[in-house]
């Protein structure tokens, strides 16, 4: 699955997900910690969902279009922004004054206008700066430290922005532009190739990738209507472009999938989360007889998966 990392150049960041799922209630992880409650739509329509610890449990009650987003918790590093996202795919999207500094591993990336389309595999972090700030605070002179708390408090859109008309103001034109980035994606990347991804332990199609937004204040989520800058919208035609090439290599990647069993993708779990292994040592740690693991092993070789390697006269199994 993929999420969709918006970053705006007020420092917001919206993180969004939309698939067609099936199966009465789904397991979600969330790849990073939420700062409120995430906002869940089942074909539309709001619907609660329960976060348990870092996961969703998300209502889906036979198929339907299920889609989440939410703002993560960003966290201040060495002077940039930060947050931190678990392992897998993600799409991610910079408005033009946005400086990105990721350590996620960057698989493709482009450039639109003054905007940047990243494609990235975690697990890593996410550090982004804003161009600018810094600037205005040496042209004016030392700031008062009232006006620095609330310069960051308007950047990172925690739960501590003040109360002032200006500020929920600046808050309600955010949210209004990422509800229309949201909506314009959604309609794009519907009309996207589906790719097959596993829900509920049940092989489904899966629709294309994010759509509305969400922003954070007082500790809670609000979603507004609005229009969004026509570079966001030119930015997200590309963003689609994108999605379709990762769902081919998906596809392709599905196809040799389809052929593992539980063993298989049990093994190659395990040699994800290690980095690698002797084909003794993952027979060991999962508690499986060797014969079995050799043969997994073949397959996982066959599909592609994983490369094999004589080390000292063992088979060292490494996952690609």
């Amino acid at each position: 699955m993929i999420w969709i990392i918006l970053i705006f150049v007020n420092g917001t960041v919206l993180l969004l997900f939309n698939q067609t799922l099936v199966g009465s209630v789904y397991s979600l992880p969330l790849p990073s910690p939420p700062l409120s409650a995430p906002v869940v739509l089942n074909n539309g329509t709001p619907v609660p969902a329960v976060l348990n610890g870092s996961v969703l449990e998300v209502p889906v009650l036979g198929r339907a279009v299920v889609t989440v987003k939410y703002v993560p918790r960003v966290a201040t590093v060495g002077g940039t922004l930060s947050f931190n996202v678990s392992d897998g795919l993600y799409l991610i999207w910079a408005q033009g004054g946005v400086v990105l500094l990721p350590t996620v591993k960057i698989l493709n990336y482009t450039r639109s206008g003054d905007a940047v389309l990243m494609v990235a595999e975690g697990p890593g972090a996410i550090a982004y700066a804003v161009q600018g700030t810094r600037t205005t605070a040496q042209t004016l002179g030392q700031p008062t430290k009232q006006a620095v708390n609330q310069t960051a408090t308007q950047t990172t859109a925690t739960p501590q922005m003040t109360q002032t008309a200006s500020n929920v103001s600046a808050v309600q034109t955010t949210a209004h532009a990422a509800t229309q980035t949201a909506t314009t994606a959604a309609s794009i990347t519907q009309q996207a190739t589906p790719y097959t991804t596993y829900a509920s332990s049940t092989s489904t199609a899966v629709a294309g990738h994010a759509s509305s937004s969400s922003s954070a204040a007082t500790g809670q989520t609000s979603v507004a209507g609005g229009r969004a800058h026509p570079d966001v919208a030119l930015a997200l035609l590309f963003a689609a472009a994108a999605v379709v090439a990762i769902i081919a290599v998906l596809a392709l990647r599905g196809r040799a999938r389809s052929d593992l069993n539980d063993t298989d993708r049990m093994v190659l779990s395990y040699l994800r989360r290690v980095g690698g292994a002797y084909e003794s040592e993952v027979a060991r740690a999962l508690g499986i007889p060797r014969t079995t693991v050799f043969k997994s092993v073949r397959r996982l070789e066959r599909a592609g998966l994983v490369a094999v390697e004589k080390r000292d006269g063992r088979n060292f199994v490494a996952p690609k």
